[in-house]
């Protein structure tokens, strides 16, 4: 019922919606954030949100592992998160530390365990033992090694199958590899893009963990915009051992095989399996004995 001459007072002002300034920040714990725990594209809306324009602040990490923007346009670079897939696939959390060693996959790796990624679901049981024993290899890891990877690295995805069935990258699947011998569906590991992936699938390398940490230590610790292996200590070590090399994927043209004696060398001896070092060189203990030198003096292994 309306009465003639009552008007209620407007309450519109009451309501007003905040002044930027006025709105509530959001706790850190409450903030937006993609599968794996980072930050989405959207960004924070606390202090500690990157501002937009020309007083955005400048980028603490220089050289060859500082952030690059994302590639816009057609002709833009391309980078394997630019491919990720939506679903999101099941991850395992750690023991805690401390807790009785089990071959379950699930052994604490220290510092790594902030970029540690146990992609299978423990609904179906246990992981196949190639991928515990991928697990226990990064744990079995020197702190130092830990600590240089936790700092370098994005990401390290283990899990069953193969290189396409790991962190969202199925656009590999039927890709050749560099190699040019089979597909990456094949393929029990590879590094790129600040990323370690190890599956389970069969690999004639002695630990495929380890091989893939030689590949990621192999690139931070490089100089300039190359990797450690193409250095004047590891040519000239890869020289010598050229007459010797046993496999022809070892002395492939350019750069692809010397970085992949590296790997595989870095994870004969991290592994403890010093007769696939011999192995790879023919016999000749003297050589072998030469590369571990060059690992120890570098890595303590």
């Amino acid at each position: 019922m309306r009465f003639k001459g009552m008007h209620r007072k407007p309450r519109d002002g009451m309501f007003a919606p905040p002044s930027p300034e006025m709105r509530p920040v959001r706790p850190r714990s409450n903030q937006p954030r993609d599968r794996f725990g980072r930050f989405r594209k959207a960004g924070r809306d606390d202090g500690f949100a990157l501002r937009q324009g020309p007083d955005r602040p400048p980028e603490t990490v220089q050289g060859r592992f500082a952030r690059s923007a994302p590639a816009r346009g057609d002709g833009g670079a391309r980078f394997l998160r630019d491919y990720e897939l939506d679903e999101a696939l099941p991850r395992v959390e750690p023991h805690p530390p401390g807790v009785p060693h089990a071959a379950d996959g699930r052994r604490h790796c220290g510092v790594l365990e902030r970029i540690l990624y146990r992609q299978w679901d423990a609904r179906q049981g246990p992981p196949t033992p190639e991928t515990v024993r991928a697990v226990e290899s990064l744990a079995a890891l020197p702190d130092r090694l830990k600590e240089r990877l936790a700092a370098g690295l994005d990401g390290i995805y283990v899990g069953p199958g193969g290189v396409p069935q790991l962190d969202d990258m199925g656009h590999l699947r039927d890709h050749p590899l560099p190699s040019g011998r089979g597909t990456w569906d094949i393929c029990a590991g590879a590094y790129g893009d600040r990323k370690v992936i190890v599956g389970d699938r069969p690999s004639p390398t002695p630990d495929v963990m380890m091989h893939e940490v030689g590949h990621a230590l192999d690139d931070i610790d490089g100089e300039g915009a190359g990797w450690q292996s193409d250095g004047p200590a590891f040519r000239a070590l890869y020289d010598q051992c050229r007459p010797y090399l046993a496999s022809d994927f070892h002395t492939a043209a350019g750069a692809l095989g010397r970085r992949e004696f590296f790997a595989d060398a870095f994870a004969a001896i991290s592994a403890r399996q010093r007769p696939a070092l011999v192995d790879m060189l023919a016999g000749d203990i003297r050589m072998a004995l030469e590369v571990m030198l060059f690992f120890n003096r570098r890595y303590g292994i």
